[in-house]
């Protein structure tokens, strides 16, 4: 018998001798392949102990003032033998009450990747603090940003049009060839880079997202496209800044304002202490008068200046105000029980502009701002510094309508990720097969009942959709009237009596239009009659800067531009194309089928693994010695007898180390590079990523005599390595069977057979573990000539 331990906040519980506690593990289940899973536990019970009942500050008597809000799941891990097992958090579901006397408390385990949306809640996008981010916004700027793709940019502007369906060496007055029908930037909206916003995300909520994916080009250029109105107007927004405030009267306000989050929080107090002091049967409610008025600064008569105001994250108004004139609004709140509010406020503006705010609180009893005597009962006025505003780009103010957690589902939708906490607040992010192949092989036979083993069918889906938000722009819907599906996505179908799967991204995409014989490529928020839509959010890929010409209007003057920043559903990545397509659509700019799209780079491996004709469900039972439960991860793989398996999931009793196992078989090739990389032709310098396999302290890359070089052939921590291949000479292209050479009037001339004649590299990869063992794997590069 195992002891186990339990720990909340750092403190250890006391357990029932003969309490079990089992924890059921899963990351992708075969019933659920679009789902994320984590550890979660059975519910089990503790003694309510004079030591337990300290922790949980009595939960059976509520009548004990206590600041424990027991809705809140609480840090907790767990040691099987005091080696640490899992870490998550702990909520407490009941307590049980005999004769009168509490005898313990139900409690359940969650582990860390259940409570990430405990961060997030239903907080929307444009909650974020994007400011680090934004730039001062003029037309120069967006020119630069359109023209320039050379600059790291974390903000661009995509030539995606909402105002007029652009058209090139037609004359037409959309013809954006000639000067006199440039593109005016105005026109065009900005898109920042998606790992900007995770940063922004780690930064609110002190998490850390980790993982070698977020370092890879394929996420660095993937952008979100910032619409959320029809057309672009520019506004900076700032929230007010309360300084001081100063009550009048009675003082039960004075918490109602907080100076450091600029807030003014609504908090429930015991009615019978208003109703001592006011007396009994009064109806309680509280004014909020908020004012604006912009009274200096350049440009005044033309400026628009705008007082948002949000009730618990959520904006409730606007209100407006020009030169000269006050934008004003009273907020009456109903002073009860049923919730909290949070209030805060947020001015913007068209012009650089000083704005002037003010704000004031009254308690209102029985809709009266006054007693008999004309006096106020309770009056707060704070006092707000002025704000001068500029023109930065106000970031979150464009941001999609979109939560926050739908956000982070959608981008491990879209490439597949795995998400597994190290810590309650640290989340690494991997590939699903990319997380398989950093698993290490565990001979489990002896551990493993083998009398007592069930094979069952895999209920597999006849039908897996991929899909993104259906699309109203003019181009989406001419190609999905045409085809009878969304472009970019995919349906597999399988001649199987199972039910109907889909993976359905929130994104939506815009089918981009090339103009003919040029390099520049354009997008439409327009709908089929030109008007301009709202999109559902948008994930671009930038793809570095293309030669063009058309005509910019920066506002102060029309210029030509020769080059710009291209972006699209398509990245040219170590040479090859990749696509955010699901499926082998056209690339709009390529004209041509990317391979490398997002079913086959991040799904493809793990369901044509599952999709076996030899695939089946093996469930078993053992017992695993501590050592094993202790260090066996979700990735390993199993061993037992002449087979290999995957972790469907795992059912652990802590107290004995009895596991109950539902497997499946592994066809996959057991290395850490599943996937010969392809470098096409005039490539010379690819980025290859080096994940550690679990327990691994340092990686030997043998480089041999193959020609290729990199800074650096030791790692001690995953790491995206570049290496420089060596030059090759070309063979010119010639279709014939046999033939390696041929007489030309310089003399000998190489061939280019139909078979090809591409170069192929192996590299030995040896990782060192923790226990001092190793294991070596072959990275295979092939280029080609």
């Amino acid at each position: 018998m195992r002891k186990v331990q339990v720990y909340i906040e750092g403190q250890r519980l006391e357990l029932f001798k003969d309490e079990v506690v089992q924890i059921i593990s899963s990351v992708q289940n075969v019933n659920d392949i679009a789902k994320v899973f984590t550890d979660f536990s059975q519910s089990f019970t503790i003694p309510a102990s004079e030591h337990n009942n300290a922790i949980f500050k009595h939960f059976y008597e509520n009548a004990i003032d206590s600041s424990l809000d027991h809705q809140v799941r609480r840090a907790a891990s767990i040691e099987i033998d005091f080696i640490p097992f899992r870490t998550g958090k702990i909520q407490i579901e009941k307590s049980n009450i005999k004769n009168g006397r509490v005898e313990s408390y139900t409690i359940t385990f969650f582990g860390d990747i259940r409570t990430l949306q405990d961060f997030f809640g239903e907080d929307k996008l444009n909650t974020l603090d994007m400011s680090p981010w934004a730039h001062f916004y003029d037309g120069t700027e967006v020119e630069e940003r359109v023209k320039d793709a050379l600059t790291d940019y974390d903000i661009r502007y995509p030539l995606i049009s909402s105002k007029r369906a652009w058209t090139y060496g037609d004359n037409a007055n959309t013809d954006i060839s000639q000067n006199s029908h440039k593109i005016v930037f105005t026109e065009l909206f900005p898109a920042i880079k998606v790992e900007k916003i995770f940063e922004a995300i780690e930064t609110k909520y002190g998490i850390n997202f980790t993982g070698l994916f977020l370092n890879d080009s394929r996420f660095k250029k993937l952008f979100l496209w910032l619409k959320n109105k029809d057309s672009f107007a520019f506004y900076d927004r700032r929230p007010l800044d309360f300084t001081a405030y100063n009550v009048v009267g009675f003082p039960y306000m004075n918490d109602f304002v907080n100076l450091a989050d600029n807030e003014i929080q609504i908090v429930y107090q015991a009615e019978s202490i208003l109703g001592t002091l006011l007396g009994v049967g009064f109806t309680y409610y509280v004014k909020i008068y908020v004012t604006a008025f912009a009274n200096s600064g350049t440009n005044l008569a033309t400026n628009v200046t705008y007082l948002d105001i949000y009730k618990n994250g959520t904006l409730l108004t606007t209100r407006q105000a020009t030169f000269n004139n006050v934008a004003e609004y009273a907020i009456l709140v109903p002073y009860d029980t049923s919730a909290d509010s949070t209030f805060t406020f947020k001015g913007r503006t068209t012009e650089d502009v000083n704005v002037e705010y003010y704000c004031e609180m009254t308690l209102i009893v029985n809709g009266s701002d006054t007693d008999a005597n004309g006096n106020y009962y309770c009056n707060t006025v704070i006092d707000i510094a002025d704000n001068l505003f500029t023109k930065d780009l106000d970031i979150a103010g464009n941001m999609p309508d979109m939560k926050i957690k739908d956000f982070v589902s959608g981008i491990i939708k879209q490439f597949n990720l795995t998400c597994v906490a190290s810590d309650p607040t640290t989340f690494a992010l991997t590939p699903l097969e990319t997380w398989y192949a950093q698993g290490r092989l565990f001979d489990v036979t002896k551990y493993i009942d083998i009398e007592s083993i069930d094979i069952e069918r895999v209920k597999l889906f006849k039908k897996i959709d991929f899909k993104h938000q259906k699309s109203e722009t003019l181009l989406n819907t001419a190609f999905s009237e045409a085809n009878f599906r969304e472009y970019g996505d995919l349906q597999d179908v399988y001649d199987y009596d199972g039910g109907e799967y889909t993976i359905e991204l929130p994104f939506e995409t815009i089918l981009h239009q090339r103009f003919t014989g040029e390099d520049l490529q354009v997008g439409y928020s327009l709908d089929k009659t030109l008007k301009p839509i709202i999109p559902k959010p948008v994930l671009l890929y930038f793809n570095g800067e293309q030669d063009c010409s058309f005509y910019l209007n920066n506002g102060i003057s029309t210029n030509h531009i020769l080059t710009y920043a291209m972006f699209g559903q398509d990245l040219v990545y170590n040479g090859s194309n990749y696509t955010l397509n699901f499926g082998w659509d056209n690339s709009s700019f390529y004209l041509e089928p990317i391979q490398n799209n997002i079913f086959l780079v991040y799904y493809y491996n793990y369901l044509g693994n599952l999709y076996s004709k030899k695939q089946r469900l093996t469930y078993c039972k053992g017992i695993f010695p501590t050592a094993i439960l202790t260090s066996l991860k979700l990735n390993d793989r199993l061993i037992i007898r002449d087979k290999r398996y995957i972790i469907n999931e795992i059912k652990t009793n802590a107290n004995t180390g009895d596991v109950d196992l539902v497997l499946l078989h592994d066809f996959r090739q057991f290395q850490t590079f599943p996937l010969p990389i392809f470098v096409a032709k005039g490539q010379g310098v690819i980025e290859v990523p080096f994940y550690f396999k679990n327990s691994t302290t340092q990686v030997d890359i043998d480089l041999g005599t193959t020609g290729i070089t990199t800074p650096s052939t030791t790692l001690t921590e995953p790491s995206i390595v570049e290496f420089t291949l060596p030059s090759l000479t070309p063979f010119d292209e010639f279709t014939t069977e046999n033939p390696s050479t041929f007489i030309t009037e310089t003399g000998f001339q190489t061939l280019r057979l139909e078979e090809g004649n591409d170069v192929t590299y192996e590299i030995d990869v040896t990782y060192r573990f923790e226990d001092g063992s190793t294991e070596t794997d072959t990275l295979i590069i092939t280029q080609e000539r």
